[in-house]
């Protein structure tokens, strides 16, 4: 049985990893430093860099002069449409594999501040890029870009930066966007695609879920009214429900896609108490003496939430090992 142990550890580390930045090509053609990847995408956990938030950007190896780009030319236009794609699909990362030359000219475009070498010298095992950003073997590196924080300084910047961004993002959809990346773009003046507020909101997954539980909780307490054995008041069940449907929903949120450890557990608690807090009152208010007004499955839901939060973090530290391994991994050829 032993002998099949590293294929099954394997397997499972394949499978933790499954959608991550580790399936991208350009992470499976380089050694890459999970460390940079998480900070330059400003990210908690390297686990969070999936296949989606994170995009091999070649349009990096290929820019010209400041001059020559932002009029646009041909690949200033190239440039363009990535970072508009970056905008309307929440990109955080952008990898490109850029040659010294090209290394040269895109830090000197962006600055060095925006530029990190992601890739780890392969060829003595250090674990550190070579100081002039060149690979001994393949004569490249893969450098690390913030699509947002180009956007932030560009939106900000030079007259040429701001108009450029006027010319390539002209159109772009801001249904999806988020509010500090919109700012950036009503910042640099940029004509998007007209979006009503509503629109935009009934499209935000965060007020679909805070609807959903305020809907649920406001239907919650009618099945009181008729429970046998209650003699409580169906209004006050009610206002607790209502009362507590915002903070309920947050915690399940900081829960499950909290960036700090702190901030889950706190969504744990607060997800317990807001859960419980109805059926305190509907178990004080019935008739306890024949058995009645407490529903049994309450219990088991509170060991399930318990349980859920041991598994989430248990998952997610597992992830975060299962993908730093993989672009830490020795790639053949």
């Amino acid at each position: 049985m032993s002998e099949h142990a590293p294929a099954f550890h394997s397997s499972m580390m394949d499978l933790m990893a499954l959608r991550s930045v580790t399936e991208l090509p350009v992470a499976r053609r380089h050694v890459l430093d999970p460390e940079v990847l998480r900070a330059v995408a400003v990210v908690d956990r390297v686990g969070d860099l999936t296949r989606f938030n994170v995009a091999e950007v070649p349009e990096l190896a290929h820019v010209t002069g400041p001059e020559e780009l932002l009029t646009p030319d041909e690949h200033g236009w190239a440039l363009g449409h990535a970072l508009s794609l970056a905008v309307e699909h929440g990109q955080r990362l952008w990898l490109s594999e850029v040659s010294p030359a090209q290394l040269d000219r895109l830090r000197a475009l962006l600055g060095d501040h925006l530029v990190h070498i992601a890739s780890l010298d392969e060829s003595d095992g250090s674990g550190e890029a070579p100081a002039d950003g060149t690979d001994e073997e393949g004569g490249s590196v893969v450098v690390a870009v913030s699509p947002r924080r180009l956007l932030d300084e560009w939106g900000t910047g030079t007259p040429a930066q701001i108009g450029y961004l006027r010319t390539v993002l002209e159109g772009t959809d801001p249904l999806r966007v988020s509010r500090h990346t919109l700012a950036a773009l009503r910042e640099a003046e940029v004509d998007l695609v007209p979006r009503a507020g509503i629109v935009r909101l009934l499209h935000n997954p965060r007020f679909l879920a805070y609807a959903t539980v305020f809907i649920y909780s406001s239907l919650r307490a009618l099945p009181a009214v008729y429970a046998p054995g209650f003699r409580g008041n169906p209004w006050v069940l009610w206002t607790i429900d209502i009362v507590t449907a915002v903070p309920y929903t947050w915690g399940i949120i900081a829960m499950v896609a909290g960036r700090r450890r702190r901030i889950r557990f706190a969504g744990f608690l607060v997800t317990l108490i807001t859960f419980v807090a109805p059926y305190v009152y509907f178990f004080l208010a019935g008739d306890r003496g024949r058995g009645h007004g407490y529903p049994g499955w309450v219990i088991m839901v509170v060991i399930g939430l318990v349980l859920a939060t041991f598994l989430l973090e248990g998952g997610r530290w597992l992830r975060d090992v299962a993908v730093a391994r993989g672009l830490r991994a020795p790639r053949a050829g």
